[in-house]
């Protein structure tokens, strides 16, 4: 392929030409770097996904406080939904993203439904021409056969191990992708193995090579899923399909990969969609169990802790309570026990503020509310403005009229990170430019350099401050 092109662009040496490849299938030799300059398209990073978000629903309705209401409610989903926000550096799987939150006003809490929307909307794209309906491409499988041959597939390349790599799927050869394909096929079409591998092969070549979807070819005969967390997404549901043989199959699931980096998503998926009394019994299974060094990784109180950021049906509320008791409980101990680091606290804020929008940000809320003595008040107010925003800004307001400057100085510094610069809230800040503590006047101005970077107010407010410093 390389010689035609070069024996093309040689014959029309005043064509311009841009050659595109697959960089899992490319070669730097391939074309010589003097003659041809080459570029690597980039994943969307923070700056562009705000872009696109934008620009889509600009588009979309005409009526501006219903673009700022959707363009603020998609940002913020994927800020706190950090799995999602992975997703999002994908501009189709961001588009994709986007679909669903125009009709659905939001996105779901619930990670699992997301997914789910988004894997319908991926194969469906496979039979955009309904030629998979009318068996003009293959001869044995139907649309709705997919789905379930993913799954079985999806749970089969997960057992073969991880990349290492947060966002690509594990990569698995031509050859042996076949013959699994064969073997799902031939049971779930009752057909010779021949004709099996046939339709094994028709799947590869015309669905997965020329059409955009959840399996792709990764370089010269080498598959993976489109993103890992669709990998993650359709294991999950391949043990929920075998969980119609007994319960027992999800806790054997857990009980072998529990605190396995490259099973903890598809852990967190599967119980995210137990029902009844499933959900009570997997977390006290998890408590209970006997992990080494628990008394100081907590380990299984962190799973616990991420099991309720699912917002997983849980009825029994000792147990939801004993759970976010004994996560807070290490803020406390922080300040007592050396064993208990800067990083453990760390995570547990991580936690609880992953609790946002979930069936347990109110207990969460409370436990901090009967904690506030404990705790001091820039860690305080952290933690309640992930939780409960509008409140917090509220309750910080009043802070800032404290008459301990170190309260103050707190307050604005909470309210530059809430990143909701109102007017409220920029004109108070404005005001303590000018209080007579020194820290308390840095904080404000910081805090003001991070919500009214565009606002001319904010910039003629400041801009005596600095003219006030001393020349280094």
């Amino acid at each position: 392929m390389v010689d035609k092109i070069e024996a093309f662009l040689n014959q029309f040496e005043q064509c311009p030409a841009i050659i595109t490849s697959r960089p899992a299938g490319y070669k730097r030799d391939f074309f010589r770097t003097d003659e041809y300059p080459h570029y690597e398209l980039q994943l969307f990073d923070d700056t562009k996904i705000d872009t696109f978000i934008e620009h889509w629903y600009n588009s979309r309705f005409e009526l501006e406080s219903e673009r700022e209401r959707r363009k603020t409610s998609l940002r913020k989903a994927l800020k706190d939904q950090t799995r999602i926000r992975q997703l999002a550096r994908n501009p189709l799987l961001l588009t994709i993203i986007a679909l669903i939150h125009r009709y659905q006003a939001q996105l779901p809490k619930e990670r699992h439904k997301l997914y789910d929307k988004a894997v319908e909307t991926l194969l469906t794209t496979w039979d955009s021409q309904k030629e998979l309906s009318n068996h003009e491409v293959l001869e044995y499988l139907e649309l709705d056969d997919l789905r379930r041959l993913m799954e079985r597939l999806a749970y089969w390349i997960h057992c073969q191990g991880g990349t290492g790599d947060t966002e690509g799927g594990t990569l698995i050869d031509r050859e042996e992708l076949i013959g699994q394909l064969t073997q799902y096929i031939r049971e779930m079409k009752r057909v010779e193995r021949y004709q099996a591998k046939k339709e094994a092969e028709r799947f590869l070549e015309q669905i997965v090579r020329d059409r955009a979807g959840l399996l792709s070819l990764q370089g010269q005969d080498r598959y993976a899923f489109v993103h890992k967390t669709f990998q993650e997404y359709l294991t999950a549901m391949e043990i929920r399909y075998r969980q119609e043989e007994g319960f027992e199959v999800v806790l054997k699931h857990i009980d072998k990969h529990l605190h396995d980096p490259h099973w903890e998503e598809v852990l967190l998926l599967l119980i995210a969609q137990q029902k009844l009394s499933n959900p009570a019994k997997i977390l006290r299974a998890v408590l209970a169990r006997d992990t080494p060094y628990e008394q100081w990784l907590h380990r299984n109180l962190f799973f616990a802790g991420k099991v309720l950021g699912e917002s997983v049906p849980i009825t029994d509320e000792k147990l939801v309570d004993s759970i976010l008791s004994q996560l807070l409980d290490l803020e406390d101990a922080s300040y007592l026990s050396p064993l208990v680091t800067q990083k453990l606290c760390d995570r547990v804020f991580l936690i609880v503020s992953n609790l946002y929008e979930t069936a347990f940000e109110k207990a969460a809320l409370v436990q901090l509310e009967g904690r506030k003595s404990h705790l001091d008040h820039w860690r305080f107010f952290q933690y309640k403005s992930e939780l409960s925003q509008q409140q917090t800004e509220i309750d910080i307001l009043k802070l800032l009229k404290d008459q301990n400057s170190g309260v103050r100085s707190s307050a604005a510094q909470v309210l530059g990170q809430l990143g909701q610069g109102s007017n409220v809230v920029i004109d108070s800040l404005l005001s303590l430019l000018k209080d007579e503590d020194l820290n308390v006047r840095s904080s404000a101005a910081q805090a003001l350099g991070q919500l009214g970077q565009d606002s001319n107010a904010v910039i003629d407010g400041l801009l005596p401050t600095f003219r006030r410093l001393p020349k280094s």
